[in-house]
């Protein structure tokens, strides 16, 4: 089985570009009524409001770019063989199985949070709309079938454009110990907060190594997960591979 091996993207990524140059708008923004009041002689104070989203604009940007730095350096050492735990490339009709079935799957469990997601909004705005029939209450339960519909066009595009590139590609998966690249999509567990949280086998056609992790969110962990199929004849392989994540996940507890 030949590896598949994506080419080098050396400096910084696109997202560190990005924040970067956000971090000298917002400074620019910030300083530049203290720096140069009689440009703003016609603002009317406009520019203390631009200075005060500049403040908040410029240090988020800045800590974001370490975040996509972390990024970054997982996925360099990802396209470095040496430090890969696995590379597998895929059969086209094996990659295309797996591919129908992680769509079928994906699709149905985004459907079953939109559900619960269409009840409340449908519960809310039902209440305001028998509270004020006339005036409010239509607008608000107008809002809510809008967010619904809005959700449901996004499930539907993530879900169909995901199906189309995967089938697009040969398919390949590369893992390291921080994270994995699978057909060009990266995910990653160590780093600002992630955390990884199982891997197990699990059954399918192909079977699958699931990595389970979690990252930081408002007001508790996002759970994340993904599955690398494992080829014909590579059973064993992907059986060492779950155990040595699970002696990691005993390590640190």
């Amino acid at each position: 089985m030949t590896p598949i091996t994506p080419p080098p993207t050396p400096g910084l990524s696109a997202g560190e570009k990005t924040s970067w140059w956000l971090v000298l708008v917002g400074t620019a923004m910030a300083a530049t009524p203290f720096l140069a009041p009689e440009f703003f002689h016609h603002w009317n104070g406009g520019q203390y409001a631009m200075a005060l989203l500049g403040m908040l604009l410029a240090p988020t940007a800045f800590i974001s770019s370490f975040l996509f730095r972390r990024r970054r350096l997982v996925r360099d050492a990802l396209l470095d063989d040496a430090k890969l735990l696995l590379s597998w490339s895929y059969d086209p009709a094996e990659w295309r199985r797996y591919t129908e079935e992680d769509y079928v799957r994906e699709r149905k469990a985004k459907w079953a949070l939109f559900g619960i997601v269409a009840f409340f909004c449908v519960v809310v705005g039902g209440f305001f709309f028998v509270l004020d029939p006339r005036r409010g209450g239509p607008w608000v339960l107008g809002v809510l079938l809008g967010l619904c519909a809005v959700i449901s066009v996004v499930i539907l595009l993530t879900t169909s454009l995901q199906r189309r590139h995967r089938l697009a590609g040969p398919g390949g998966v590369r893992l390291g110990e921080d994270g994995l690249l699978l057909d060009g999509e990266l995910h990653v567990w160590k780093g600002f907060g992630a955390r990884l949280e199982g891997c197990n086998v699990v059954e399918g056609r192909p079977p699958c190594i699931e990595f389970v992790y979690s990252t930081p969110a408002k007001n508790r962990r996002q759970i994340n997960s993904v599955r690398v199929p494992i080829p014909t004849g590579y059973e064993a392989e992907a059986e060492g591979i779950v155990g040595h994540f699970r002696e990691k996940l005993a390590a640190r507890s």
